[in-house]
């Protein structure tokens, strides 16, 4: 790997943990809380962080790691050697994490923020059928990042 490559890789690597940790918080600590909150505080609360996710600090750990997934990849494959595998599975593991965002959850986040949170029984509707579903695909993208964590490590010790 080249000098460039190899400094793209620790930064997709770093990319990947960074989302890794938010996911594995939000599955482990975050949603489970919010289901024992009343539907109207979880739905609110969820409103706000799903608003707060296409500001500038997400959107660069999210989205500056999906461009690094794709030039790491790139770099991949053009490349060659032993390394080579494990940087294009990292890729596309982290790369499979954006597109379930955008066909699973980014829907569910929208019909979510549609929903009149000051209405108990609106909520708790809208949270009943969000938070279970949501939390189990949040899992996979959980996974998906510490599989691309481990497959850039991985590539990166080959060298």
């Amino acid at each position: 790997m080249t000098t460039s490559a190899v400094l793209c890789t620790y930064a997709a690597l770093v990319g990947a943990g960074v989302m890794a940790g938010i996911y594995t918080a939000f599955s482990v600590m975050i949603m489970p809380s919010l289901d024992r909150r009343p539907p109207v505080e979880a739905v609110a609360f969820m409103q706000e962080v799903n608003r707060a996710a296409v500001r500038p600090p997400f959107q660069l750990a999210f989205s500056g790691t999906a461009l690094l997934a794709l030039v790491v990849g790139l770099l991949a494959f053009l490349g060659g050697g032993d390394a080579r595998w494990w940087v294009l599975g990292g890729s596309l593991s982290y790369l499979a994490t954006v597109l379930l965002t955008g066909a699973f959850h980014v829907p569910r986040n929208n019909a979510l923020d549609a929903a009149d949170s000051t209405r108990a029984p609106v909520a708790a509707t809208a949270w009943a059928s969000y938070s279970r579903p949501w939390t189990v695909a949040n899992h996979l993208r959980a996974l998906g990042c510490v599989l691309a964590v481990v497959a850039y490590g991985v590539a990166l010790r080959l060298g």
